[in-house]
């Protein structure tokens, strides 16, 4: 019976599990953790969170256990595609115990992350010989943040305003991604906006870059696109340029272990999953069953 209750409480609200069985909260909580205890020990994990077995490449998030109070951190291999282990907070100390449970911390190469206060201090202080990747997807979200701001500028402005009209989106997405058709009509605005076109053409430029530069390349290329960003974008991006100087070594960085392509793209998609279950209010507001479910997500 233990074993039935703990399988569906892995994926249903564990009010209705308890309902439907006619057993208490606690005791669906418990025939969690029954069932997920010899699952976590075949992985080499304790239910109560040992040092799990080192990466070479690691992946490092953070997530809302209670949005705007607390928060927990999410520790993930990127090589096997799972999550290695999570705690509760976010701040350094928080993120160098985490990392410290680490049984070879010195076999971890790289550790991908995003521009967070506490995650790279925290890398620098348990794990000094790995490199810091900063991920390319929060580069680029930082950068179009701003190159947002400037088509929804233009959009208000006189010259835009009946030009982007339900068309912002062709100077929002991905080149690649637009039709041939939409792609002839975001040029024919382009050549009424040419400020705009210049904001696109830059954006771009990032894109390919994260696409096509090598190891070799990459910081010529980068140099030369900040330059480039300085002395004709406009002021939005001009300000998004701070993350690439102080970021600078850690952007480049992800050039340094291609054709690998390390990325927090997998640690990404385990926090929107993990918040999507937190919304369905499955019951996890105990941290133990929540680290538990979180663990034990892709298992079942």
């Amino acid at each position: 019976m233990r074993e039935v209750i703990g399988t569906h409480a892995m994926t249903q609200p564990v009010e209705h599990v308890a309902d439907t069985f006619e057993v208490g909260p606690r005791f669906v909580r418990e025939c969690v953790q029954h069932l997920g205890e010899p699952m976590l020990q075949a992985r080499g994990l304790d239910v109560r969170a040992q040092e799990p077995l080192p990466p070479t490449f690691l992946g490092i998030d953070e997530f809302a256990v209670r949005k705007g109070h607390r928060y927990a951190t999410l520790l993930c291999d990127l090589e096997q595609r799972e999550v290695m282990e999570v705690c509760l907070g976010r701040k350094l100390e928080d993120v160098v115990g985490l990392l410290n449970r680490l049984a070879h911390p010195e076999h971890v190469t790289a550790v991908s992350m995003d521009m967070s206060a506490s995650f790279a201090p925290a890398v620098r202080k348990s794990l000094p010989h790995a490199q810091i990747v900063i991920d390319h997807f929060h580069v680029m979200q930082h950068l179009m943040k701003a190159f947002r701001k400037v088509v929804s500028s233009w959009a208000h402005k006189k010259e835009g305003r009946i030009l982007l009209h339900h068309k912002q989106q062709l100077f929002l997405r991905a080149k690649e991604d637009l039709s041939a058709g939409q792609e002839q009509e975001r040029a024919r605005i382009a050549t009424h906006l040419p400020t705009l076109a210049q904001a696109w053409d830059l954006k771009e430029a990032l894109r390919s870059w994260y696409a096509q530069a090598t190891m070799e390349t990459a910081e010529e290329q980068l140099n030369a696109w900040i330059i480039q960003v300085r002395e004709t974008g406009p002021e939005p991006m001009r300000q998004a340029l701070s993350i690439f100087v102080h970021w600078k070594a850690e952007i480049l960085a992800f050039f340094r272990f291609l054709p690998t392509r390390i990325s927090n793209g997998f640690v990404e998609g385990k926090n929107n999953r993990t918040k999507t279950m937190m919304r369905q209010a499955y019951g996890y507001r105990n941290f133990l069953n929540l680290r538990l479910r979180i663990l034990l997500g892709g298992s079942l």
